[in-house]
C-alpha cells in the first residue's frame, strides 16, 4: 500500500510534548527527594532549585505552548470549513463526545476478547485535509483531569515556595491560604497541611496518568507512527497504522 503522509501535529504541539515530558519527569524525581528524601539530587536545596526550574518549563508547556498549538489547529479548521463548522469540528476532534463513548466501549470489548476489531482512533478526512479524531477516548478523559491537577499543583506549589507570593501587588499567598484554611477546617487540616496534601496528591495523579497514557495506551508497538509524529516528524503514515481510518466525504 502506498504511503499516505499527513501532518498529525504542528511544531508548537511537538515542542509542548517534549517540554512537558522532560519537566514532568524532573518534577516527579525532585518531588520525591523533597518530600520523602528519595533519589537525586543529593541535597534538599539542589532538589528544590531544580524543581523550581522545571516548574517554569512545565507551566510554559501548559499555559503557553498548548493553547498556542491548539489555537493554530482551530484556525486550520476554520480556514477549511468556515468559522462555525471549523469550531464545531475542533471541539468534536478534541473533546470527549458521544462518538468517543462508542469507541471506548469497542476498545473495552476488544480488550476483554469480546470484539475482534479495535476501533479506529485516527480518523482522517481526505477531502478536508483535517483529522476527525486523533486521540484515544481515555486520553480525552485524562487531559481535563490533568488540567485540574496542574491548576491545583501550581497554586499550592507557589504557596509552599513563598507564603507571601504576590502578583501585581496582590498577595495571592494570603488569599490561597485563606481559602485553604476554610476548606481544611472541614476536614480538620491546617491550611499548609491541606496544601501539602493536595500538592503531593496531584503528583501521584500525574504518575497514574503517566502509567495509563504511556504505559498502557502508547506501549503498543502498532502505534509507533503516532509516537514518531509526536516527537520527531509531525507527520504520520496513515497507511501504516492498523488503528487509522481514512474517509473521503
Amino acid at each position: 500500500m502506498a504511503k499516505q503522509l499527513v501532518e498529525r501535529w504542528n511544531k508548537p504541539m511537538m515542542a509542548m510534548h517534549w517540554l512537558h515530558m522532560v519537566t514532568c519527569l524532573i518534577l516527579i524525581v525532585t518531588g520525591f527527594r523533597i518530600y520523602l528524601g528519595w533519589g537525586l539530587p543529593s541535597t534538599f536545596s539542589q532538589a528544590r532549585a531544580l524543581h523550581m526550574v522545571a516548574v517554569t518549563g512545565f507551566l510554559v508547556s501548559w499555559f503557553i505552548l498548548l493553547p498556542y498549538a491548539m489555537g493554530l489547529e482551530a484556525l486550520e479548521g476554520i480556514k477549511h470549513l468556515g468559522a462555525k463548522q471549523g469550531i464545531k469540528h475542533f471541539m468534536k476532534a478534541n473533546l470527549f463526545t458521544g462518538d468517543d463513548v462508542h469507541r471506548l466501549k469497542a476498545a473495552m470489548l476488544n480488550f476483554c476478547g469480546k470484539q475482534k476489531e479495535y476501533p479506529a482512533l485516527t480518523i482522517y478526512n481526505k477531502k478536508t485535509g483535517l483529522y476527525e479524531n486523533k486521540s484515544h477516548p481515555v486520553t480525552k478523559i485524562l487531559i481535563p483531569l490533568e488540567g485540574v491537577a496542574v491548576f491545583l499543583i501550581a497554586i499550592t506549589g507557589f504557596v509552599l515556595y513563598d507564603l507571601n507570593w504576590t502578583v501585581l501587588g496582590i498577595n495571592m499567598g494570603s488569599i490561597i491560604l485563606g481559602i485553604a484554611t476554610s476548606i481544611g477546617a472541614v476536614f480538620g487540616y491546617s491550611a499548609m497541611t491541606l496544601c501539602r496534601a493536595l500538592h503531593l496528591g496531584m503528583m501521584y495523579l500525574f504518575i497514574l496518568d503517566l502509567f495509563i497514557h504511556v504505559g498502557i495506551l502508547q506501549a503498543d508497538p502498532k502505534v509507533k507512527q503516532a509516537w514518531k509524529a509526536m516527537f520527531f516528524t509531525g507527520k504520520e503514515d496513515i497507511s501504516a497504522s492498523p488503528y487509522a481510518k481514512v474517509i473521503k466525504k
